[in-house]
């Protein structure tokens, strides 16, 4: 995916606004995408045509609107990937006064499957008063399992500016009279002159995997002790496994019928997953539809240069 499209850090607003007296702009985004119709039972590949369409053959910034599900910014990122000019894709979440999003899921979780696949950028926004409130102690978890540049969307005032700004590389305002604000509330702070803060990586060799909305921190010891085949019985299968403490499953898709499967019962799974397909193509297929970062585990030999790709679409971990 490509970086940004300007330098950092940056003020963003659905009304852009050349910058005036040699002020720092307030970029605009190429294209702004909103919520699609959110039914379980919908494709991921309805979503990615019809955000596909709406992107066009654009080359700039493609903004993710914060009402849109977790599922549908994926499926937009991937429209991204597809799309001619492959623009930058910046998503966007509210968030609770708990750090989750209206749909169920953790922030930290949203935001390490997106940047696995290639996100430029993500906005944290509060949902209402008590998550504004709550903003700067939510960024700042949020900001330390970051590797792309991050900030917030800036509702009304709280008091946390001071500490958001510290960490933000970007900030975003709803109207341009409040991008004015913000604009004149990071110049007074010199937020414009900072370098842009990314945290750095931990040393170990942990990973997380993402399944339903969870994230799942791994270190190289842990075990996949269930595997279930993707049919008809994936939920009664599931159940059973789950009783008898299964704490990381593999999910194996022999054919494209067990796609199905895996589209529809993915939902009930809260527990690490490894995918497993006999070849590259079909692997690549159950990827598209699980929403969630996945582990490959050798179950099925498929040659290096098949799996690199996948890592960087879909944030595959190959174990």
């Amino acid at each position: 995916m490509k970086p940004l499209p300007f330098s950092l850090p940056a003020l963003l607003c659905q009304e852009g606004e050349e910058a005036p007296d040699d002020a720092p702009p307030i970029h605009r985004p190429a294209v702004a995408l909103f919520p699609l119709s959110d039914d379980v039972e919908t494709p991921v590949e309805e979503w990615i045509a019809c955000y596909r369409k709406q992107i066009g053959d654009a080359t700039g910034l493609v903004l993710a609107d914060c009402g849109m599900t977790v599922p549908q910014q994926r499926a937009a990122l991937l429209a991204c990937r597809e799309s001619p000019g492959q623009p930058s894709f910046v998503a966007s979440l509210a968030l609770d006064d708990e750090g989750e999003t209206f749909d169920g899921w953790q922030g930290n979780a949203a935001l390490i499957l997106l940047q696995s696949m290639g996100c430029a950028g993500v906005l944290f926004a509060p949902q209402d008063s008590l998550a504004a409130a709550e903003m700067p102690r939510l960024y700042r978890g949020l900001w330390e399992d970051a590797r792309i540049p991050t900030g917030v969307i800036l509702t009304e005032p709280t008091g946390g500016e001071a500490e958001l700004l510290s960490r933000a590389s970007l900030l975003m305002a709803a109207s341009l009279p409040q991008a004015r604000q913000v604009r004149q509330l990071g110049l007074e702070t010199g937020w414009f002159q900072q370098a842009p803060t990314i945290c750095p990586p931990p040393e170990d060799d942990d990973f997380i995997a993402v399944s339903n909305g969870h994230s799942f921190l791994l270190d190289a010891t842990f075990d996949i002790d269930g595997e279930l085949l993707c049919s008809g019985s994936f939920a009664e299968d599931l159940l059973e496994l789950e009783s008898d403490g299964c704490t990381a499953l593999r999910l194996l898709v022999p054919d494209e019928d067990a796609l199905e499967s895996l589209a529809l019962e993915q939902y009930m799974v809260k527990m690490p997953v490894s995918i497993g397909a006999p070849d590259g193509e079909l692997l690549e297929k159950a990827l598209r539809c699980f929403c969630g970062r996945a582990m490959a585990d050798g179950t099925y030999e498929i040659a290096e240069q098949e799996l690199r790709p996948l890592v960087e679409r879909y944030g595959l971990i190959v174990l």
